[in-house]
């Protein structure tokens, strides 16, 4: 099942392997700890090193159905637990639909679309441009072209359709839940020239009404503010029996950085609280996006 809308009707979003590669690690943890076995032990067992335990209890390193049933072993897990060990296992396997656009993404960048396939809460500060999620196909084709190498025109094309791809958890029928608070500049910043900007404003104060998004502006007039280092994104995932699970990515032009901290998701939480109080409120931020696009129309 894709989540494409189809005929105007949202579809179910597709499992993501990341997703499941996660879980899975995050079971078979578990299951070490309830026996009693320290990484060590379980890396001599499987003939691996500890630090190869780590990765697979992380979600990091895939694990083969040989390992697993090692594992499955050695921790003495019941038949059901056995089961579901191998269901995680095979469907962190499969392929996710941004690896069809893999020769033309950033690296490190398919580590967070598995992420953003299945998460349940966004929240996005932007500080030069707008989400990704919420971009035109236009607006994507101009921010995406600009390269101090400049890319070919089939390596653009893959990357819009990857991105157009990715708006598609907005709008099922279980979408994600999207917060983001846009610097003012992002509304300024003529990106592609009048006619593409104003298409993307009215885009965007239309996502700004959906049921599942929420948009503020932070506006000029505020000065200093908590985010001035730079934009980043927070993802919460349900993981189910598993609990919650939280991540900030960040990007730059050197790579990109997922992180699952304690204390980098606390600083990152406290500093999007702060950013969402001192911003304008959703209608005003409305109001200032149809203005700006008012006067460059």
């Amino acid at each position: 099942m894709t989540t494409e809308q189809r005929g105007g009707v949202a579809m179910p979003r597709p499992e993501s392997p990341t997703v499941r590669r996660i879980m899975l690690g995050i079971r078979l943890r578990e299951l070490r700890t309830r026996a009693g076995i320290t990484a060590d032990d379980a890396a001599r067992h499987i003939a691996r090193t500890d630090s190869t335990v780590s990765r697979m209890e992380t979600g990091q390193s895939s694990v083969s159905a040989r390992v697993l049933e090692r594992l499955i072993e050695l921790y003495e897990a019941t038949p059901e637990e056995a089961r579901e060990l191998a269901e995680l296992a095979k469907a962190a396997r499969q392929r996710g639909w941004w690896q069809r656009y893999g020769e033309v993404l950033h690296p490190g960048f398919e580590l967070y679309l598995g992420l953003e396939a299945e998460a349940t809460e966004i929240n996005v500060y932007a500080s030069e441009w707008v989400p990704g999620l919420l971009q035109t196909p236009a607006y994507a084709r101009a921010i995406l072209s600009v390269e101090p190498r400049p890319p070919s025109e089939k390596e653009v094309q893959g990357r819009v359709d990857a991105r157009l791809a990715r708006q598609a958890v907005l709008d099922t029928d279980e979408p994600v839940q999207y917060w983001a608070v846009l610097n003012e500049a992002v509304l300024r910043r003529n990106v592609g020239g009048p006619a593409v900007m104003v298409e993307q404003l009215h885009v965007l104060a239309a996502k700004a009404r959906q049921r599942n998004v929420k948009l503020q502006v932070l506006p000029f007039s505020l000065g200093a503010h908590p985010a001035v280092s730079g934009a980043f994104t927070f993802l919460s995932l349900d993981l189910g029996e598993a609990a919650l699970a939280e991540y900030v990515y960040v990007e730059n032009r050197a790579g990109s950085l997922v992180m699952d901290k304690t204390t980098e998701i606390e600083i990152h939480r406290l500093t999007f609280d702060a950013l969402r109080a001192d911003a304008l409120s959703p209608e005003e931020s409305i109001d200032l996006i149809e203005k700006v696009a008012a006067g460059l129309a």
